[in-house]
């Protein structure tokens, strides 16, 4: 690991790569939608994307862009409370050497990414929760049959396009789905990630910004 943390230095870890292989593989195996490299890579370049928008500094971007790219590596371990395990398992992977606050500030956010009933902790947490619950592609999902797959990965089938709109002017985010309704409906949208919806409104607060979402052109919040 370089003395100086850097996003490149993590993506090209081999060791944070063989979580992701292992991961994705298994997740694929149980008929879960992707959890590998392109999700982790997807979350992160949103994550930078949005700071970088309201004008964050460079550091703050690739500090974010990090704690993006390495959230679900405690998926390793177990789908279950593997905001937790990232955290440590990231913590290990760096070493005492680089312990600091940029290393913890880190371990933090990737720590407290699911806890959606508080604030995330930081405007880096806010945008790894972003980066995170805003990947709703349909690439991600494994079969092609509808009837093989849970309601949730149905919604996120059904999501032809998801794209996150920064507007630094007026202090709005904007979530923009473009649904599928001959897959699901914009009401099974809402039973599946009303949650998810609400935590990226506390994330975008934090951010001091509005978060506005819009399905098939409509505007919902």
């Amino acid at each position: 690991m370089n003395e100086i943390l850097t996003f490149e230095g993590i993506r090209n870890n081999p060791e944070i790569q063989t979580y992701f292989e292992f991961t994705d593989n298994a997740f694929a195996v149980m008929g879960y939608k992707e959890h590998g490299h392109g999700h982790a890579l997807r979350s992160a370049e949103t994550a930078e994307n949005i700071l970088k928008s309201l004008g964050y500094n460079q550091r703050e971007q690739e500090l974010a862009k990090i704690a993006a790219y390495l959230h679900d590596i405690g998926n390793t371990v177990s789908i279950h409370s593997h905001d937790q395990s990232s955290a440590v398992m990231f913590l290990n992977i760096v070493g005492e050497s680089l312990y600091g606050d940029e290393v913890f500030a880190i371990a933090t956010a990737i720590g407290g990414h699911e806890d959606k009933n508080v604030d995330p902790v930081s405007t880096m947490a806010a945008a790894l929760v972003l980066g995170d619950k805003t990947d709703v592609r349909r690439e991600r999902i494994r079969t092609k049959n509808m009837f093989l797959i849970d309601k949730h990965s149905l919604v996120i089938a059904a999501c032809r396009k998801a794209e996150v709109i920064v507007d630094k002017k007026e202090s709005v985010i904007k979530l923009k789905i473009d649904i599928d309704t001959s897959i699901c409906s914009v009401m099974d949208y809402f039973e599946i990630f009303m949650s998810r919806t609400i935590y990226c409104k506390r994330a975008a607060n934090v951010l001091k910004c509005d978060l506005e979402l819009y399905i098939n052109e409509d505007k919902f919040l």
